[in-house]
């Protein structure tokens, strides 16, 4: 257990302290279109700056958080909580390295039939 929390890049207090910043701001987002209203890009401007440079300076590869952040600017579709899950996902990847798209690529390897020379 100690090994594992020695080997996050990012941990739980910065987690938390991240996600604090993004929650709120995907539920604004959520209740301005519950009112039929727009945010005209004003909350993705707040928070894809953020998320970004925090991930640089954390060393972080942010995919995921950059396609999360890319989604949100699409209309009606940027109103899901589109960006929290995006940070989670960068989040979670950052401090599991060996986590599930690893697996996926060694198993599917695994499975594929080389081909026989004639």
């Amino acid at each position: 257990m100690e090994e594992e929390q020695n080997e996050q890049k990012i941990s739980l207090p910065e987690t938390i302290f991240l996600m604090s910043y993004i929650i709120p701001s995907d539920i604004i987002g959520i209740i301005l279109v519950c009112f039929g209203l727009d945010d005209f890009f004003i909350l993705d401007i707040l928070t894809f700056p953020v998320t970004q440079l925090y991930f640089r300076m954390r060393r972080v590869k942010a995919n995921y958080d950059l396609i999360a952040s890319c989604l949100e600017l699409i209309p009606y579709v940027g109103a899901l909580p589109i960006k929290t899950v995006g940070v989670g996902i960068t989040i979670w990847m950052a401090n599991h390295p060996k986590s599930l798209p690893s697996k996926i690529v060694t198993t599917t390897a695994a499975k594929i039939p080389t081909a026989k020379k004639v």
